[in-house]
């Protein structure tokens, strides 16, 4: 284990927004701040509870994520561990025990070795959501497979909806609705130096 990817990845714990942790490649818990420990508390654990070691991914099981969630947050972060992707961002429906909207947002991006650039860590903010007004993505209707194209696609300049008849339908329904095509989310280098300057600046100093 590198002293320096283990120290980067203890600084970066308590200083990125949010109820933040690490996980090592077996998923253990390697660090956690205060935010996420409250989450715990929330969940019925004691303030004194040891998080290090722990399987994040047996305890978001057991409190936090129903399966199918699971399976795509599992996905995501071994795909990060293998080199597959450099950063993650999925929303996820909140549990009941936490106060707040029905979404949370959880952001992971690799802490990898200065050695031989393998992702030793991840880690991983959860964030509250504020306001979300979309609900579970609907399944797709049956429809013929004769369709006419669309000459023109009316999208609104500003949140990107779909006018589909009478209603506006965020871009990611109307694809999953037209094309039958199920969406996966990542972030383009451009986008995470503009949407979270604080994990490009430490993309940065790893590449230095």
């Amino acid at each position: 284990m590198s002293e320096s990817a283990l120290s980067l990845v203890t600084r970066l714990t308590y200083t990125l927004p949010g109820s933040v942790l690490a996980i090592d490649k077996r998923g253990h818990i390697t660090a956690a701040n205060d935010s996420w420990k409250a989450y715990g508390i929330a969940a019925g654990l004691s303030a004194g509870f040891e998080w290090m070691g722990i399987d994040y991914f047996e305890l978001m099981r057991e409190l936090i994520l129903p399966p199918d969630y699971m399976t795509e947050l599992i996905q995501a972060l071994q795909s990060i561990f293998l080199g597959e992707r450099l950063v993650f961002s999925g929303r996820f429906p909140k549990p009941p025990f936490l106060r707040g909207g029905k979404w949370f947002q959880i952001e992971a991006f690799p802490i990898p070795e200065e050695t031989n650039g393998a992702t030793s860590f991840v880690l991983l903010s959860h964030r509250h959501v504020p306001s979300v007004t979309d609900s579970l993505p609907s399944k797709p209707p049956v429809k013929s497979p004769y369709r006419k194209p669309l000459p023109f696609l009316p999208i609104c300049a500003s949140c990107k909806s779909v006018r589909k008849g009478g209603h506006w339908v965020p871009v990611e329904r109307f694809l999953q609705q037209e094309l039958h095509v199920e969406l996966t989310h990542d972030i383009c280098p451009a986008c995470i130096t503009q949407l979270y300057p604080q994990y490009a600046g430490a993309l940065n100093w790893l590449a230095e």
